[in-house]
This record gives C-alpha cells, structure tokens and sequence, in this order.
C-alpha cells in the first residue's frame, strides 16, 4: 500500500506460504527468519514492513514521491502522524489472527482470504507449526537457531490463543487502541471534515490504520470493533479508505480469492501470522 501511495513501480512476488515457499533456501537467504515481506532493491534486502517503509521515506521522497510522513505542514502534524503510526504498530495482529483461526464462533461474516477451508486449514496449521519448524531449521543449518526459536514462539502462540479469555484479552487491547483512533477521528470537524487521520493528507498512520481495518474486517471482527455504531468514525473512515486506489490494489479480490482456494488444498503447514503478509503485506522479493 505504501509502495502504491507513492508512485513506486516495482515487480512483486508472491510467495506461496501454504506450500512453506518462505522456508526454502533462496528465501531464508534473503530473510533467516522466513517472513514476509522483502524489499530488494539491486543490491539491498529489507526485511518487514516498518523498516522497508522506511527505507521507502529516506530514500524515495521527492517529485512523484509523496512522503508518508510531512515534513511541510507543521511539527504538531508530524509528531501526530508519528504518534499513530506507534500506536497502531502496538496492535498484536499476530496474535488477533491466530486468535480469530482459534476461536471461529466468534467472527461474523469472514472475508477473502478467511474463507471456510483456508480457516480450517490455518488452523490446523498453528497445531503443527511448532513440530514443522523444527523439521526444516534442520534441513537449514544457517537458520537453525532462529527456526528454533521461532518454532517455541509459535507453540507458545497456539498453547495461549487456543483459550477464549486469552483471546479477549488481546480484542480488550485492539478495543483500546481503536478508542483512541476514534477520539482522533470524531475531532474532525469544519474545516477537518475531509482530514484522514491525522491531517488532509493520507499519511502512514493511514495505511497502518487502513490495513488494522482491512485485516479485522477479512477475520469476521467488525462487530466487535465497530460495526452497529460501536465506533461511528472508524466505520466511516473505513468506507472511504476502501475507495482509495492504494486500497483497492492492496486488498485481495476475486483472483487471489481462486489463488487462496487453490492453495488451500495443498498441504498446510505455515501458520497464520505469515498469511498476514501474504495479503496485506506488499510482498516485495526478487528469486534468483
């Protein structure tokens, strides 16, 4: 979404996590850790979103580049826009998407990709993450020690989102985080109304928000977050966020609806915090 917002051409991959592509050698070279996404530029590699977007701000910025984060309207924008983008880096979506595979009786009308099989796959995924980690950090013995620990991470993970009041817990810090989003978002009166979230223009407290929203939404959670007039802001912020182009190139339609279907059959072992990256992420990698 970011590399949409400002104007960047770039070739994307995308990497097959159903089928454990991010764990094969070309892959962990470019990334031990085997998560999506990276950004290779010539000779670069930048792994996760935060630091490749930032990567994006230092490096391309000017012209057709827009910057994500302004540098011309004002140190009280700047440090707001910066003050939201810590906030919303705070939300454990990790945490809510295995959650929400854990606890299917409480998501309402899931999304591209939560389909029923892909829901049904992922969570069976997360039961074995562990054991198939183990497997291939030993057919990796340059990423062994990271698979390892990753592989204790997500046992840990499993063991803790498979209890429903764990899994509150974690909607009771998105809960509190969205309040204060929506705080932000009703001050926006007069000559603010047009504002996104921290000004009238679309900053990368808005793609990290927009992508909060679009990621909930796809589990089946607007109910609990803002839906029915539980958050009257966010719900309309989210109705025009999805009518940015940047949006609609980033959130998965009809051909990755086929592709997800299509992968769902495979055999899974990959668990759901890489399928986050997968949709949402702006999968970026260059394959030798």
């Amino acid at each position: 979404m970011a590399l949409h917002e400002k104007n960047l051409p770039f070739d994307s991959k995308l990497v097959n996590l159903i089928k454990t592509e991010q764990y094969q050698s070309w892959f962990l070279y470019l990334n031990p850790r085997g998560e999506v996404p990276v950004l290779q530029d010539t000779g670069k590699i930048i792994p996760d979103s935060g630091r490749i977007i930032d990567y994006l701000e230092d490096n391309f910025s000017n012209g057709d580049t827009p910057r994500l984060i302004p540098m011309d309207q004002g140190s009280d924008v700047r440090q707001r826009v910066i003050h939201f983008r810590q906030v919303l880096q705070k939300v454990p979506e990790g945490m809510l998407t295995t959650g929400a595979m854990l606890n299917q009786h409480l998501l309402q009308d899931p999304k591209i990709p939560f389909i029923k099989p892909v829901r049904k796959a992922l969570a069976e995924a997360e039961k074995n993450a562990g054991m198939q980690l183990r497997k291939i950090a030993e057919k990796n013995p340059d990423a062994r020690e990271v698979l390892l620990k990753k592989a204790e991470d997500r046992e840990e993970k499993y063991k803790k989102m498979s209890v429903e009041k764990n899994f509150r817990e974690v909607l009771e810090q998105v809960h509190v985080i969205l309040d204060e989003v929506e705080a932000e978002l009703a001050k926006h009166t007069g000559d603010k109304e047009d504002w996104w979230l921290c000004s009238i223009r679309f900053t990368i407290a808005d793609v990290e928000l927009a992508v909060l929203l679009m990621r909930i939404s796809q589990l089946g959670l607007e109910h609990i977050f803002w839906s029915g007039g539980k958050r009257p802001f966010i719900e309309k912020y989210y109705e025009k966020v999805k009518l940015r182009d940047s949006f609609k190139k980033t959130a998965p339609g009809t051909i990755m609806l086929l592709k997800t279907i299509f992968m769902a059959q495979a055999p899974i072992v990959v668990g759901v915090v890489a399928t986050l990256a997968l949709v949402v992420g702006g999968i970026v990698i260059a394959k030798k």
